[in-house]
């Protein structure tokens, strides 16, 4: 299954259709997706669509969280009816956790985790179709451009062999020039925001970069986090009434 969903898939539905129509399609497979926002802004829940999606096409996927357990993350998307335990029960979805409570991230440990991670996502990446890190900020705080370069030449390659790879990144708390790099590698890159419009508090998706999907993308798309529905699109007209 997985080297065919590999050779002929070229879109992957998120899961939600409206969502879709405003991404162009979808989002591209194989692609490198970056996805930049402040705290609170929907980047782990727009990951889980995204995850929730490939699933539902049969993808095989491997979550790796430096901000949550396992437990927390699947009882979140449980919350916003992106519902992944069952993927998680019978071994479609795997998802792996840096997140220790207590752990110093000393810059000597999180260098040797770090080359830990890009080991273990280059092997895994014959078993997976889709690879998540969410987030890298927790990360990057002690790395330098030296290893962000590795992180992009081991995301580069899993993207060359039909692997998607999406990542996750806080908005300023980086060194701009390890963001900028990111960015710069990236085919698919998203920057999430808050926004007032005519009185009504909403989130923002800019699609600031996209190749690959059959549609045009719209360039700003404004949605809510609703727990009965998930991610629900708010038309601009609609949020500014």
């Amino acid at each position: 299954m997985s080297a065919r969903l590999r050779s002929t898939l070229t879109t992957i539905s998120t899961g939600n259709e409206e969502l879709d129509t405003r991404l162009g399609g979808g989002i591209p497979h194989p692609s490198f997706i970056l996805i930049e926002g402040d705290n609170g802004s929907g980047k782990t829940t727009l990951s889980l669509q995204f995850v929730l999606g490939a699933l539902l096409s049969g993808m095989n996927v491997v979550y790796i969280s430096t901000e949550s357990t396992a437990r927390h993350l699947l009882s979140q998307s449980r919350n916003i009816t992106i519902d992944l335990m069952k993927y998680y029960v019978r071994g479609q979805l795997v998802v792996y956790t840096m997140y220790t409570p207590g752990t110093e991230w000393s810059r000597g440990w999180v260098r040797a985790s770090f080359s830990r991670l890009l080991s273990g996502i280059t092997e895994m990446s014959s078993r997976f179709n889709l690879v998540v890190v969410d987030s890298l900020t927790p990360l990057l705080r002690h790395l330098e451009y030296d290893d962000v370069s590795r992180l992009v030449y081991t995301a580069r390659l899993l993207v060359s062999t039909g692997t998607t790879v999406i990542a996750t990144l806080h908005q300023g708390v980086v060194e701009e020039v390890l963001a900028k790099h990111l960015r710069a590698a990236s085919d698919v890159y998203y920057q999430l925001d808050f926004a007032s419009i005519g009185g009504r508090q909403v989130k923002i998706l800019k699609v600031v970069k996209v190749r690959g999907v059959p549609g045009l993308a719209e360039t700003t798309i404004a949605f809510d986090v609703d727990p009965a529905f998930g991610i629900k699109i708010v038309p601009i007209a609609a949020a500014q009434a």
